[in-house]
Order: C-alpha cells, then structure tokens, then sequence
C-alpha cells in the first residue's frame, strides 16, 4: 500500500511536470555519463561488500575468504530488488550456506549490518549537524518527543525480549538444551561486544560510513550538476546526502518495497524541496539518481558472472 501511494505521489508530479523547461543539453554525452555514474556507483556496493566481511569475521571468529565474501554478497544483492526487500539477506545465507558458512553467523552479521548503517549514518548527520555542515531547512524544528522517544524504545525492549524468549524455547524445546548452557553461552557471546576487537570494528565501521556519506555527496552534487545542468548549492553540499540518507534508511524500514522503488524518492522530494529546490528538478535528478544506482548493482553482479573466479 505504501509502495502504491509513494509511486502514485510521483506520478502525479510527473503529470504537473513543464518538461519544456526541464532541457538536457546532450542526450548523448548524459547517457554516457548515465553509464560512468553506474559504474561509479558499484564502488559503495563493493564497499559495502568489504564491510560485511569484517562484521563476519568479527561474528565468525576466524577470517574468511575475501573472494567468497564478494562472490556471495555481489551475486545475493541484486535480489533487493525482488518483492519482500529482504530477498538478498536470504541469497546470503542460501549462497554461503553452500560454503559451510553458518545461518545463524551470517543472519546475525546481515543485522549488525544494517544497525552499524542505520547508527553511524545518524551519528555522522549529528556530528555534522552539530559543526554547521548539516542544516535543517528553516520550517523544520528539532524537537525531542520524549512520549514519542519512550514508545518506541518500549518497543525495541519488547522485540528484544521476545526474540530472546524465542531462542530460549528454540534451544530448550528442539535443541533439548538446558537453559543454564544457553546462558552461558550468550553471556560469553555478549561479552565479545565489550572488547578491543569490537572496538577496532566499530572505529573501522565509522571510517569506512564517514567515506561513504562523503563519496556519496559528492556523488549526487555532481550528477545534478554534469547530467541535469541542476545546481545544489554548495552551502546544501552535505545536507543533499543527508537527506538522501534519512530517505534511503526511511525506504528499508518499510518491508515489502522492492529496492525502497517510489517510497525513497517520495521522502527524498519532500525532504530536498524543503531547502527550496523545485520539486521538478529534484524528480527528474532522483529518477536519474535511480537509474545509476541500479546500475550500481548489476554492473558487479554482472562482473561476478563474467569473472566467477
């Protein structure tokens, strides 16, 4: 349904769109840099693909092959884009099971994936919020919701809980496992988050995210400016990405959007025009910023396919 509506919110600005004003100066030299924004773009995949290995080994306990690594998350991602938009966490395990890897490691390092992007990327808006990089536009209001605050984190307490309680059962009714030795286990396994290794992992996390929303910006500054002939201004430098990221991790907190399609770009509209900019423009940059990304995804799929060695 939420697909629907944010697809349906694009089509009607589509159908408000003046594409008489909306000129691209060569259709052909904007297809090739299309293409080379593409190929761009397969380098945050790629990292994406190196930072699941350390979180692995860091899970595992052991290094793993570098080679396999990216042959299982290069081939697994392009599955995000299937109904469900949680396809390629299931093509992980399918394609690493297959190696001897374990289900359970490899579900658990998939999800401290996602809470490292989901964290630091919010750490990082933060810290630059806080030196004058990032700015909120002008009819926005940080407020602190403490009502809000308690909700939710009610609730996160009370999905730990029941998926705690879960693994209890699983272990004690299938397993037939005393519950003291799963204690002990997880205690143990707990306490590998209070040491130097996860320290180590958590400061190579950060630097690895820093790079990535900086690469990012300059990502998306350019392609409005070289394709579209769209300026962000440079004082929007850092809040363009900022908005892109809070849209990005908006779209993945809403299961059953393939890729994040429509959900994404409505939040990124909404978002980017409060700085301003016409939401003309800001469509077809998105539309554009789409299509690269996605080109971001086959172009390594492809090349595993070609190179599978």
């Amino acid at each position: 349904m939420l697909t629907v509506l944010s697809l349906a919110y694009i089509v009607y600005l589509l159908v408000n769109i003046d594409f008489s004003e909306l000129q691209i100066n060569s259709p052909y030299l904007s297809l090739i840099l299309i293409v080379a924004f593409g190929a761009f773009a397969s380098v945050s995949i790629i990292i994406g693909a190196y930072s699941w290995k350390l979180i692995l080994e860091f899970v595992n306990g052991a290094p793993v092959a570098t080679q396999d690594v990216f042959r299982v998350y290069l081939n697994a991602n392009i599955a995000k884009y299937l109904p469900g938009n949680v396809m390629h966490y299931a093509g992980r395990n399918y394609l690493g099971s297959r190696l001897g890897w374990k289900n359970t490691e490899m579900a658990f390092s998939s999800l401290l994936e996602y809470i490292f992007g989901f964290g630091l990327t919010g750490l990082i808006i933060v810290l630059f919020a806080l030196v004058g990089l990032v700015n909120l536009p002008q009819q926005f209001e940080l407020t602190v919701d403490t009502h809000v605050i308690a909700k939710y984190l009610a609730i996160g307490i009370l999905i730990v809980l029941t998926a705690v309680t879960l693994l209890f059962s699983y272990r004690y009714f299938l397993v037939k496992e005393q519950l003291g030795v799963t204690t002990q286990k997880m205690y143990g396994y707990a306490c590998r988050f209070f040491t130097v290794k996860f320290l180590i992992l958590f400061v190579k996390m950060f630097f690895i995210t820093l790079g990535c929303f900086l690469i990012n910006c300059i990502f998306y500054f350019y392609l409005c400016d070289l394709i579209l002939d769209f300026q962000i201004r440079p004082e929007d430098f850092f809040n363009a990405n900022a908005a892109l990221s809070i849209a990005n991790y908006t779209s993945i907190l809403t299961p059953g959007v393939p890729g994040g399609i429509g959900v994404k770009e409505s939040v990124s509209i909404l978002l980017l025009s409060a700085y301003g900019y016409p939401k003309e423009s800001l469509l077809l940059s998105l539309l554009v910023f789409r299509i690269t990304c996605v080109l971001g995804d086959v172009f390594p799929f492809f090349l595993i396919k070609l190179f599978p060695k």
